[in-house]
């Protein structure tokens, strides 16, 4: 609701005369005597540079940005070279498993936090606006400038031809509703200005609501939760940059919905809300359980999910499948694998593995179809890595950790560990995307998000087996662990056979 001057017995003329007085001596950005900090999240490579300039430009001086890469293929450096002598501007790199954003808000320290995204372009004075509402009511924590993306605005997509027009709206809205704001229900928009005591009782973003209006409206309604108002400041214009139809990235219309499923689910919102105009919101909070906060700082990375797919070269006897299969699971120090056994059995039993809920044993009968079941496994199975591993071949207990370590450090879609032993100095040099490669199974892994190549038969007289990767993956080398020994069927204690340097 707009700001009731009269209840304080100050005219808003008297307000408006205050408030010149205060921006012709220089005194503005107010009530902010500890400065600003702004959070800008950033995802469009080509827009970054021109909002952190505007930011610089048109915050005042008390200002300090965090730039939080939000994408993998984000490239801060040329950032990084372009704002090298901004000391109050700093960036943090993407991580993957760690939501940034709660990091960046946990280092900001001042009375006054923006979370901004980088498709914002700001203006003169486009900061002092937003900061009123609070000083007005020191009940409202969270306050949101005007924009095209701003659902309760109703999404109005304004277009200027240059900056000298955006220019002159903004001051003509300024100029006409300086000092208004009013109260609003829920906010999901690309620029959020919260207080310091706000963020302190709420706590941080909840990152598993993965759309980004579901996780910015589930912050909001938490702080309400907590008896925080929300405001919309009247005055105040940001314009949002909007991508060509034609250029716009393709939205996985399945995480969309799973996205807002889950922001239903969890304040009790009927489903069918979600096809309704603009964002649902409760329509009793008080009645509902309070939401706990979301702790700030360093996020701890959850483990990525690894399937690890453990093939039988050769036709095992089911006692000794079991004792393997027991062996290369008790000996991995990775804590967060999906097993998954394929074997060629010369009978029509599956043996009674000892295996947890998520696990699989897939038993067949034929090399062909050992095979075809070993190719389907990644698109039947989803996890972020899968890791190939032979039961006639010993892996030390840091193998799987270690591969994933590679794969989520490294551009690379699959990753191959070189045999035990061998230096990092003789891995061979990684190929470039199209030249013809094939890597040995029992030693390879990749990305969960795509479809690795053809398995084949190293040769015709063994089943070992080798992948060949499509000519657009990248494949990455890194170097093995100590010598152990191998396994071969009904033991587990023989050496595996060598052949030159694609065995392990």
């Amino acid at each position: 609701m707009p700001y009731d001057a009269e209840a304080d017995a100050v005219s808003p003329e008297r307000l408006a005369g205050r408030y010149s007085y205060l921006e012709r001596e220089g005194l503005l950005p107010l009530p902010a005597k500890d400065g600003v900090t702004i959070v800008v999240e950033l995802t469009h490579r080509e827009w970054a540079e021109e909002c952190l300039s505007r930011l610089l430009v048109h915050s005042g001086p008390a200002v300090r940005l965090i730039g939080v890469a939000m994408r993998e293929d984000f490239q801060l450096q040329p950032l990084l070279e372009r704002f090298s002598a901004e000391a109050e501007l700093s960036f943090l790199p993407y991580e993957r498993g760690n939501y940034r954003i709660n990091e960046a808000l946990a280092d900001a320290r001042t009375s006054f936090i923006v979370l901004l995204e980088d498709r914002v372009l700001v203006t003169a004075g486009w900061l002092n606006e937003l900061l009123w509402p609070a000083i007005d009511d020191p009940a409202t924590g969270a306050m949101a400038p005007r924009s095209a993306a701003e659902e309760q605005e109703g999404r109005e997509v304004l277009r200027f031809g240059n900056d000298l027009e955006l220019s002159a709206y903004v001051n003509h809205q300024l100029s006409r509703r300086r000092g208004e704001w009013r109260e609003a229900g829920v906010l999901s928009g690309p620029c959020l200005v919260v207080t310091r005591e706000m963020l302190q009782r709420t706590g941080g973003l909840d990152f598993s609501l993965r759309e980004r209006r579901f996780i910015i409206a589930d912050w909001c309604l938490r702080a309400r939760q907590l008896g925080t108002r929300l405001a919309i400041s009247a005055a105040s214009y940001v314009h949002v940059l909007q991508p060509l139809a034609a250029r716009a990235p393709h939205k996985n219309s399945e995480a969309q919905a799973a996205a807002g499923l889950a922001y239903c689910a969890k304040w009790r919102i009927p489903d069918e809300r979600l096809r309704e105009h603009g964002l649902p919101v409760p329509e009793n909070l008080s009645a509902l359980e309070r939401q706990p906060a979301i702790p700030l700082g360093k996020t701890p990375a959850a483990l990525p999910l690894v399937t690890a797919v453990v093939y039988f070269e050769e036709k095992w006897p089911a006692e000794a499948s079991i004792q393997r299969q027991l062996l290369l699971q008790g000996q991995q120090s990775y804590g967060n694998i999906r097993w998954i056994s394929v074997r060629d059995s010369w009978t029509d039993t599956t043996p009674d593995f000892p295996v947890h809920e998520r696990d699989t044993v897939i038993t067949v009968q034929g090399e062909k179809p050992w095979l075809h079941a070993l190719e389907n496994i990644s698109g039947m199975y989803q996890s972020e890595v899968t890791v190939y591993m032979s039961a006639s071949v010993s892996y030390d207990s840091e193998y799987v950790a270690r591969i994933v370590k590679a794969l989520l450090h490294s551009p690379a879609a699959l990753i191959v560990s070189a045999a035990p032993g061998l230096a990092e100095s003789e891995l061979p040099d990684n190929p470039e995307r199209g030249t013809a490669v094939v890597l040995p199974l029992e030693r390879t892994a990749h990305r969960g998000d795509i479809l690795p190549g053809r398995i084949v038969k190293r040769e015709s007289s063994r089943r070992s087996l080798l992948l060949c990767p499509g000519p657009e993956l990248a494949v990455g080398y890194i170097a093995g662990g100590p010598v152990p020994g191998a396994a071969v069927p009904g033991s587990t204690d023989r050496p595996s056979e060598r052949k030159g340097g694609t065995q392990p």
